[in-house]
């Protein structure tokens, strides 16, 4: 978070200098450059990624705080679950209507209206007295994300026209993201030993704040579709398959006196996942356009971009619970091991956007994955190890591996489709790898155990390492027929 204050804090200064030459140098002509003055370019690129990397940083901060927010509310496992998963699943089962709402009500207040609910979801979630409280104050935070998330990605593809930029701006916003991912255990470590859990959630109101400022001062309104309809439908049986999914997930990690929920949340599921799908077949206009599904580029992308989340949200989860459960080690201690992650990340998002511009997105999907996937065998291999020197090959590798995959898979759906469809693509890019966060924290949870044991966080880790091969393995095909489509 203090990145982002720093970031912030540059851009204001950089615009003051840059009005004050302007008004020096306002009697000699100036060529036309107004694409690339900062007002015009980074501004609203500030405040798209701010939004994307704190509603990415509030997925996996959390993580840390957990085990503090159990012991003040004494919560078991399933609740502290909850806490990623409700936020996660709201999130991810309202993406999709939210990407079809702003390509309807138009990006920039669809965009502005989920800044606002966030940042006070963030204040009722830093204030919340009981552990129920804060998971309602999550599912909240969910729905101000999942309005954010799309038209964040909407908004800069609207902004930006011509392609470099367009690739560049794309870029930044998704390294935002991925650091956002790798940023919240060691920033969660640090806040929460320092000035305690509620403060992880405090933090987003002056950057949201911020954000919609510049939101409204610098992003232009983008066309609007008032014609387009929704799908409330659609939208409402997703939110009852996702939620009896991860219910059931949850559940299947309790003793086995659930067994008898778990299966009746398993069929509650399969009778929505049907009903949803024969739904969308038939509407004229569906939430999630199935023909969209066979692409050959936003369809396996979009998979991709669930088996990632699985892999990388649930391995944080479950290694910052190990740090603290099984070693004993304070909050701040167990995030500052997560650092080699987070530098690693930062540096793979930049290699990734320079090969993307070089190579396009199927090569860093292809062996980012396969990058991370050694990184977190490695991990699995060692064990829980505890020394920073043992764990920043497989930590580098982690992140340096999921770093070059974000900016491409970003950019990979947005080419797939009309740019009137920009909003609907990210959303269903989006709503696939938040749904494959819930599934990582639900099921490498559930490999973890209650209570945690070692044995548990090395199989959840070597299950890490499997889906992101399988990633890496699927991205390869979807190059292959790809290829072989354009040849033909």
């Amino acid at each position: 978070m203090f990145s982002v204050f720093w970031m912030m804090l540059r851009v204001v200064l950089e615009l003051a200098i840059e009005r004050g030459v302007s008004l020096m140098n306002s009697t000699e002509a100036q060529p036309e450059t107004t694409s690339t003055t900062l007002s015009d370019y980074w501004i609203p690129v500030l405040a798209a990624s701010s939004a994307f990397f704190i509603i990415v940083l509030d997925t996996s901060i959390v993580n840390l705080a957990a085990a503090r927010i159990g012991l003040e509310f004494g919560s078991n496992l399933s609740e502290l679950q909850w806490l990623v998963d409700g936020y996660a699943m709201t999130f991810a089962s309202l993406l999709l209507g939210s990407g079809a709402l702003g390509d309807r009500l138009g990006v920039k207040r669809t965009f502005m209206v989920g800044l606002l609910v966030f940042t006070l979801a963030s204040a009722l979630c830093g204030a919340a007295p009981t552990i129920n409280t804060l998971q309602v104050a999550r599912i909240a935070q969910g729905v101000g994300a999942a309005l954010l998330l799309p038209n964040s990605l909407a908004a800069l593809n609207h902004t930006f026209r011509a392609s470099q930029q367009r690739t560049k701006a794309v870029s930044a916003w998704a390294s935002a993201g991925a650091v956002g991912i790798a940023l919240g255990p060691v920033l969660g470590g640090i806040l929460v030993q320092t000035l305690g859990w509620r403060s992880i959630f405090m933090v987003n109101v002056p950057v949201g704040v911020l954000a919609l400022w510049m939101t409204q001062k610098y992003i232009p309104e983008s066309d609007r579709h008032p014609g387009r309809p929704l799908d409330p439908l659609g939208q409402a049986l997703a939110v009852g398959m996702l939620a009896t999914a991860t219910y059931s997930l949850i559940s299947a990690g309790r003793p086995a006196s659930s067994a008898s929920m778990t299966w009746m949340l398993c069929i509650a599921f399969l009778c929505f996942s049907v009903a949803f799908v024969l739904v969308e077949r038939r509407q004229e206009n569906p939430m999630l356009p199935l023909h969209l599904l066979k692409q050959r580029t936003l369809g396996p992308v979009a998979l991709v971009g669930l088996l990632h989340n699985l892999a990388v949200y649930g391995l944080i989860f479950v290694l910052s619970l190990s740090f603290q459960r099984l070693a004993g080690l304070p909050p701040m201690k167990a995030g500052l091991l997560f650092l080699p992650i987070t530098l690693a990340l930062a540096v793979g998002t930049r290699v990734g956007a320079w090969i993307l511009r070089k190579h396009g997105p199927f090569g860093p999907l292809i062996w980012g994955h396969f990058t991370a996937a050694l990184g977190a065998l490695l991990l699995g291999r060692l064990g829980l190890v505890l020394s920073p020197a043992m764990l920043a090959l497989p930590f580098m590798a982690i992140g340096i591996g999921a770093g070059i995959t974000t900016p491409a898979m970003g950019l990979a759906v947005l080419d797939s489709v009309h740019r009137s469809q920009g909003g609907l693509a990210s959303g269903i890019l989006n709503s696939a790898r938040q749904i494959g966060g819930v599934i990582g924290v639900a099921v490498l949870g559930a490999l973890l155990g209650d209570p945690a044991t070692f044995a548990g966080a090395q199989r959840a880790e070597y299950f890490a390492a499997v889906t992101l091969g399988i990633a890496s393995a699927l991205a390869l095909a979807a190059s292959s027929g790809r290829q072989r489509n354009v040849s033909t």
